[in-house]
């Protein structure tokens, strides 16, 4: 089964064509990006509560996003402040996708993203070549209760799909009233426990970049590998995956070193240690057996810029060994690391992105937020999944086919979870290259 494809639209026209409903004609203050004038349609923000910030296909024809529509004037939308369907609409089967993200967090970081999300998603909407799809912006707020709520209006409002939230707390909640009411969630939190019953995460996981990498790393020759880390929620899900891909490939871990905190003080002592059980390995075998060849760096930014050079402080021969990451490694400042230098690391391919990122900065002047290009994406899908029937949508979600957008190739599995095409890339001269492309089909990509 082919699934649908995504056609092209100039903007220009889409506004005879779109429509856009939010929860109320409340427009939020403070979250609003300039050139041009972004839309006003926002929903209502409910009463700001304090919360942390987040964490931060057959081979045929999987459903694609389209690369460069023309967008001469920036997409428009038509504000309903009464939440009925609006008149030009009238008589048409229409899709109904609801999109909760916290417009009212107490946190400013999460009220930024989900405005770069919302306008995402209004991107993505207006890309597409269909007069009959609905999006309703609803307040999840960044909490359980808030996120509960926006669930039970989006299906009080007829959605055949809801997009969001963000928080795994959040995603479990909004997953508990859409069950009973037989409606798909595609969220965005990264936490997999929360996937499953009919919850689908569209996002990052680290376990998928670390099985890529690792997998990379031992096709290239490593067996024996190592461990040089947070001892933080994120750090033990990425030493989970590692421990048991490692032995799913047949090598084995000679080193595990954990640390709390951030600041090189707390790093000083696990790197040292790591570094001696390399330098008594040479000492005992003369150099031909050595510890580990790779060691997984799950950190990123100043904390990765600090770790890293520890190694071969202690132990200049490390300077062999291949380090290797997470995502978290793609940041502008990795690069300029001397001791990262032809380090590797698994992420989404860049090269749609960086077509999306130039479109969203064309449409409002700014850079997207990194996840914006899940809430374009999702935009797609969600309209996909709300054009068939109830009874297919499970099938359809979760179709070996998988769905090709701005960030690459992605399927579902029975249990929620993402799959994802990564490439793997390389810290060098400056910038980071692919050394191993992302998969464009499902075919042997996972």
């Amino acid at each position: 089964m082919s699934l649908y494809p995504v056609s092209r639209l100039k903007a220009s026209a889409l506004v005879r064509t779109f429509l856009i409903i939010f929860a109320s004609s409340v427009i939020m203050a403070g979250c609003t990006t300039t050139r041009p004038a972004p839309s006003p349609n926002q929903p209502q923000q409910q009463t700001p509560q304090q919360q942390p910030d987040p964490q931060t296909q057959t081979p045929e024809q999987p459903v694609e996003v389209p690369k460069d529509p023309e967008t001469e004037q920036p997409p428009v939308s038509t504000t309903s402040r009464d939440g009925l369907t609006p008149p030009f609409m009238a008589g048409k089967k229409i899709k109904r996708i609801a999109l909760l993200l916290p417009f009212s967090s107490g946190s400013d970081r999460l009220r930024a993203e989900a405005q770069s999300m919302l306008q995402a998603a209004e991107l993505s909407l207006f890309s597409r070549n269909e007069d009959d799809v609905l999006l309703i912006a609803l307040d999840s707020a960044g909490t359980p209760d808030g996120a509960r709520n926006a669930t039970k209006n989006a299906i009080a409002q007829g959605a055949d799909v809801i997009l969001g939230p963000i928080l795994a707390g959040s995603v479990k909640a909004s997953g508990r009233e859409a069950r009973r009411a037989g409606v798909p969630v595609i969220a965005f939190s990264t936490d997999t426990t929360v996937a499953g019953g009919g919850v689908y995460l569209l996002s990052f996981p680290p376990e998928a970049e670390v099985r890529r990498v690792t997998q990379f790393v031992a096709e290239s020759g490593a067996r024996k590998f190592a461990f040089l880390g947070p001892d933080s929620t994120y750090g033990k899900r990425v030493l989970g995956a590692y421990q048991q891909h490692v032995r799913n490939i047949g090598g084995i871990i000679n080193g595990v070193e954990t640390y709390t905190g951030n600041d090189i003080s707390v790093m000083q002592e696990p790197a040292q240690k790591l570094a001696q059980r390399f330098t008594n390995s040479v000492a005992a075998s003369g150099g031909d057996n050595v510890a580990y060849h790779a060691v997984m760096l799950p950190e990123g930014g100043t904390p990765l810029r600090s770790l890293a050079p520890l190694l071969t402080y202690f132990e200049e021969d490390l300077r062999g060994v291949q380090l290797m990451g997470t995502g978290l490694w793609h940041r502008d400042e990795v690069v300029r690391e001397p001791a990262l230098k032809n380090g590797v690391f698994a992420g989404p391919d860049m090269e749609a992105r960086q077509e999306f990122n130039g479109r969203y900065d064309a449409t409002y002047g700014a850079e997207p937020s990194r996840l914006s290009s899940l809430a374009y994406d999702a935009v797609n899908i969600g309209a996909y999944i709300a054009s068939i029937d109830k009874r297919d949508q499970t099938r359809a979600l979760t179709e070996p086919a998988g769905f090709y957008g701005v960030d690459g190739l992605v399927r579902f599995t029975a249990s929620g979870t993402p799959e994802r095409g990564l490439a793997v890339y390389q810290v060098r001269n400056g910038r980071f290259v692919v050394i191993d492309p992302a998969p464009k089909t499902s075919d042997g990509a996972f």
